[in-house]
């Protein structure tokens, strides 16, 4: 009887998925505008293909990825997992972004610079504004609530696409460049 209970709980603790997967690539048409300004920003052809998971629910999402629900995609090693599609509006610009996390990390940029860099790319804030919170290179984005990191993600692409009209790419990376395997001359 006790290993029947034992057997039980173990089996309530199982996790079931029901995610779909598939494999996107920077050389899909609809990516083409972003990988030529990310290959222009950065002077290097861009490529790779990657693994595409994606949720079949909020919670679902939230336990493949280990972030929050309100996070609409999520980027490591060579996967990225976004939500159902039903709550992802533009899949072109959230794989674009995601991608460019990958392609960046290569150059081990602090987050708020990455992400800022990731923005400016897919444009995602043109034309829409938020709060700008102050010291962003100092906060840490991983204990932000929505609300907070939508202001994180905004002030963090108004402060790249300041530092982007007087410095090159290859400058930011000198000076905020933590040691990438890709240097920029």
């Amino acid at each position: 009887m006790r290993a029947l209970a034992i057997v039980v709980i173990l089996l309530l603790q199982v996790t079931v998925f029901c995610f779909t997967s598939a494999y996107v690539s920077w050389e899909m048409p609809e990516l083409e505008g972003y990988r030529s300004l990310l290959e222009r920003l950065t002077g290097r052809s861009v490529n790779g293909t990657y693994i595409l998971i994606i949720a079949s629910s909020a919670g679902e999402f939230s336990e493949l990825s280990g972030i929050g629900y309100w996070f609409l995609a999520a980027a490591t090693g060579n996967t990225i997992i976004v939500q159902p599609l039903s709550l992802v509006q533009n899949l072109p610009r959230t794989l674009a972004h995601e991608m460019s996390h990958l392609i960046l990390r290569d150059y081990q940029l602090p987050y708020w610079l990455e992400e800022g860099i990731v923005c400016y790319i897919t444009g995602e804030w043109v034309g829409r504004e938020e709060i700008i919170l102050d010291e962003v290179k100092t906060l840490d984005y991983s204990k932000m609530d929505f609300m907070t990191y939508r202001s994180y993600s905004y002030t963090c692409w108004v402060e790249v696409s300041r530092l982007l009209r007087n410095r090159s790419f290859g400058e930011l990376i000198a000076e905020f460049g933590e040691g990438g395997k890709r240097r920029i001359e």
